[in-house]
């Protein structure tokens, strides 16, 4: 018998719609290859230009034939460089009742492949935009990647899936080896810091994020070495305020 699989999480890259049309997907792997390298989880941010309800059947036990009928919401996603699809599985309806057509959301979901295009095949969560402020800090990240200048060349298409060797092409020629694999010691990792960003990593994942009073009440640390954790890991591009002293994880 073969042991557990473990778990490895993969951060959601931002990205726009435009990087994900013109990636590479991998079936083996279920990861899309794109400028900004291997991706299998996504944020954007969009406008809904499309709804629609369908009915999807599952068997409630694998040694019963009754089956469980669920209802999903599928997305046409548009943020002015492409047009994606989106797919939110077993939903109460009702609680997306304003995440309908002409809104603009934040969605993270993960990467798939259907009908040859690419597509987000699971919407971890989506949710309505409700300040313009935003949409524009949203921009600067992905703008700010790209003008990094560490970007990937996407391999072209062999008819297969991609080869191995290819997701390294773009390490730099100038990387000290030796350095790199030496004995000398990593750099010194504040605990309060990590200890700060899992518990808003914890409550980014249903979409929320944690406010300041929250968690300084989870850390017991003062204001204002809290507000300078958080801007270290705001400039370090770990987490970001979604509304005033609200905080949520990539």
């Amino acid at each position: 018998m073969s042991g557990a699989r473990s778990y490895e999480y993969t951060p959601p890259i931002r990205c726009w719609i435009k990087h994900l049309l013109e990636g590479r997907y991998n079936a083996t792997k279920n990861s899309l290859f794109t400028i900004f390298g291997t991706l299998k989880r996504v944020r954007i941010v969009a406008t809904i230009t499309n709804r629609e309800e369908f009915m999807s059947k599952r068997s409630t036990d694998i040694d019963s034939p009754t089956e469980e009928v669920n209802t999903n919401l599928r997305f046409e996603l548009d943020d002015g460089t492409g047009i994606i699809s989106a797919v939110k599985w077993d939903v109460d309806v009702e609680n997306y009742e304003d995440i309908n057509k002409g809104v603009l959301v934040d969605v993270l979901g993960r990467i798939g492949f259907f009908s040859e295009k690419v597509q987000i095949d699971k919407i971890v969560f989506i949710k309505k935009i409700k300040n313009p402020n935003y949409v524009l800090l949203r921009e600067a990240d992905v703008i700010k990647k790209i003008k990094s200048g560490e970007l990937h060349e996407i391999p072209e298409d062999s008819g297969s899936e991609l080869e191995e060797d290819t997701f390294f092409d773009d390490i730099p020629s100038e990387i000290d080896v030796e350095k790199l694999f030496s004995e000398t010691k990593s750099p010194k990792v504040d605990k309060n810091k990590e200890e700060i960003f899992t518990i808003i990593y914890e409550y980014s994942q249903d979409g929320n994020g944690i406010s300041l009073e929250e968690l300084q009440q989870r850390t017991n640390v003062s204001e204002n070495k809290l507000r300078t954790y958080i801007n270290d890991l705001v400039m370090e591009s770990r987490i970001y305020p979604t509304e005033e002293n609200i905080y949520q994880s990539y």
